[in-house]
């Protein structure tokens, strides 16, 4: 993309959509490729994810930035507040004794956002698109990087999520995550949690993949990168209190060229939370207070089911009647027809019909149906045994322990790229 064709899409961005003007002192240079975005909300140490950042990266040729945006409400808590303004201290300080020609730290603490919707959609949104203006400022289709304040990236972050963004034709993509799964700083329950965690995920992930869905990719916030261009296209972040990695991800999938980064790899926290009603944070929270099993997950049967009818769409067997009865319990026979009739009137290809069908039925609509399918007829069941009925449908051997079923299957997601797991053999 030309220099006259990115001010032009970021234009358009800021026509459409209000945002705030964060004034920011420092100049980016002309060879700045990389703005890493941190949302930041009563953190207690910062030093492991900065120090991963600008200490223990190799050496790269281009300069990269780091939106460090500490935020609150008007009416936020007195104790909150105070830790958000030492945090910001501190972050002035770290920039001030780290900063360099290639490496650039930007704190910057917004304190006055409106209660009803601060959060940390908007504080990703507010520093996405501070790195929109940036790029706009030098002409730039630079890469914008969705990044915690509880993660850790590998030596190799910059130089991976720039040389894939160089080689390849896709505007944005997912990269490659492991929580930790042992280590002094938390008990054996805790880390048993983490594992089961990030296995329901995986699984989770990889039955879409089964499934036949084109949209099977994680969708976690610290953990995906866009060019500037696929940021403004698709609208920018949302500003929702939670959940809004999922939903922007989603929005990208759908509407751009999507991939994984795989050679690489951020580290996120297994800390327990309560910022949000759910993600990693809450889940761990829940599970130390006997409220969420998470040696459970969703049925397996519920994706055969999906399965069956996507197969199904596939072959271009489009009567309702035929149709597996849970479809027909969740999707109305009146809906089907127009939303078929409609698919059919807009596309002059079988490609093109998938490609509606796929818009419509996304990840979004899968996750409600597989709650209604939980909820009202295959219950959560335990995860060992849903991973071990995807293996096995996969045509891969049963594996006995959720810590061998995590590994293995982090090595089918490196592995695989977006290649379908049931195509995928190791």
């Amino acid at each position: 993309m030309d220099q006259n064709s990115i001010v032009s899409v970021i234009d358009q961005y800021f026509r459409r959509f209000n945002s705030r003007t964060i004034k920011v002192a420092h100049q980016p240079f002309d060879d700045l490729r990389i703005i890493v975005v941190i949302p930041i909300y009563n953190e207690e140490d910062l030093n492991p994810t900065l120090e991963s950042l600008f200490l223990n990266q190799e050496n790269y040729s281009f300069s990269v930035e780091v939106i460090a945006l500490v935020n609150d409400s008007i009416n936020e808590k007195k104790e909150v507040k105070e830790s958000n303004q030492k945090t910001f201290i501190q972050l002035k300080d770290f920039a001030k004794n780290n900063n360099n020609e290639k490496a650039f730290l930007i704190p910057i603490y917004m304190d006055d956002l409106d209660p009803k919707h601060a959060g940390v959609g908007w504080a990703r949104k507010l520093g996405m698109d501070l790195a929109l203006e940036r790029y706009k400022s030098i002409k730039s289709n630079g890469i914008i990087v969705g990044l915690d304040a509880d993660t850790v990236v590998t030596s190799n972050y910059f130089l991976e999520i720039d040389s894939f963004f160089q080689k390849n034709i896709e505007q944005a993509v997912s990269i490659h995550f492991e929580h930790p799964l042992k280590g002094d700083k938390y008990t054996d329950f805790h880390y048993n949690q983490i594992i089961n965690y990030e296995l329901h995920l995986r699984y989770y992930k990889n039955a879409l993949s089964y499934v036949g869905v084109p949209y099977a990719f994680h969708t976690i916030g610290s953990a995906f990168a866009l060019t500037a261009s696929a940021y403004a296209r698709q609208g920018g972040m949302n500003r929702r209190k939670a959940g809004e990695d999922f939903y922007f991800i989603n929005k990208l999938i759908k509407g751009e060229q999507f991939g994984e980064i795989i050679n690489t790899k951020v580290k996120p926290s297994p800390r327990m939370s309560n910022r949000v009603p759910f993600g990693t944070g809450r889940a761990i929270l829940e599970a130390f207070q006997n409220k969420k099993d998470l040696t459970k997950t969703y049925n397996f049967k519920s994706f055969e089911v999906l399965k069956e009818w996507v197969d199904n769409i596939k072959r271009q067997r489009f009567i309702y009647d035929e149709f597996p009865k849970l479809i027909k319990e969740y999707l109305s026979h009146n809906d089907w027809d127009i939303l078929h009739e409609m698919f059919l009137n807009n596309s002059q290809s079988n490609k093109n019909y998938l490609k509606l069908f796929f818009i419509k039925f996304d990840a979004f609509w899968m996750l409600k149906f597989i709650h209604f399918s939980r909820d009202n007829h295959y219950s959560n069941e335990k995860l060992v045994n849903c991973a071990n009925s995807l293996l096995s449908k996969s045509g891969f051997k049963p594996i006995s322990t959720v810590i061998q079923q995590l590994k293995y299957f982090r090595i089918l997601d490196k592995k695989r790229g977006i290649k379908p797991l049931n195509k995928f053999k190791i």
